[in-house]
């Protein structure tokens, strides 16, 4: 299954970047111009597969080429801090993304995303072989180090449930990086 996301960031989540990701307040219009190019930019789609009762399934979440287009482009320029807020509202996108993806999920299957187990976390890398045979995420790819093109993808197995749970994409709970300046806990429910 192959579905198209719509993505968008509302006044609170720049107001979420701007404290997470370290910004003055007086950057908060060239934050919300970065975030509309971004938007603008971004081809957001889910991919997944759900065989009848399967308790797991594989799910390629990306915000499609051209954030990275725009990124590199911003890159070029030497314009690291459009760049980086290009880089911090992906993010905060690819975030929504994964509330979004639950909501996919329970369309076609009737069930709801309870976990996520991101690959090299617990799952080997190794396993997004077989991930992409079964899904067959066309514009994805990924090189001899499991390193994803565009860059803003995502790969992991989703846990299915039959209840909805608010934290079921809580993907800060799932993650072992501790220390990432993304982390929120909480998370709100989007």
């Amino acid at each position: 299954m192959r579905k198209r996301l719509h993505l968008h960031l509302e006044e609170k989540e720049y107001r979420d970047i701007i404290q997470r990701c370290h910004f003055r307040e007086s950057d908060l219009a060239k934050l919300k111009e970065a975030g509309e190019m971004t938007e603008a930019a971004a081809t957001p789609e889910i991919f997944f597969e759900a065989a009848e009762e399967e308790k797991r399934i594989p799910v390629i979440v990306t915000l499609g080429g051209g954030v990275d287009e725009l990124q590199d482009s911003y890159m070029q320029k030497e314009r690291l801090t459009e760049s980086y807020m290009i880089e911090c509202v992906a993010m905060e996108l690819l975030e929504k993304a994964y509330w979004q993806a639950a909501s996919c999920v329970y369309a076609h299957t009737g069930m709801w995303m309870s976990g996520i187990c991101f690959l090299g976390d617990k799952i080997p890398l190794g396993s997004m072989e077989e991930i992409f045979r079964r899904l067959n995420p066309q514009g994805i790819a990924y090189n001899q180090a499991y390193m994803l093109t565009p860059k803003k993808t995502v790969v992991f197995l989703a846990d299915l449930c039959a209840e909805r749970r608010d934290e079921g994409c809580a993907v800060c709970a799932e993650c072992g990086n501790l220390s990432c300046t993304n982390r929120r806990t909480p998370p709100s429910a989007q």
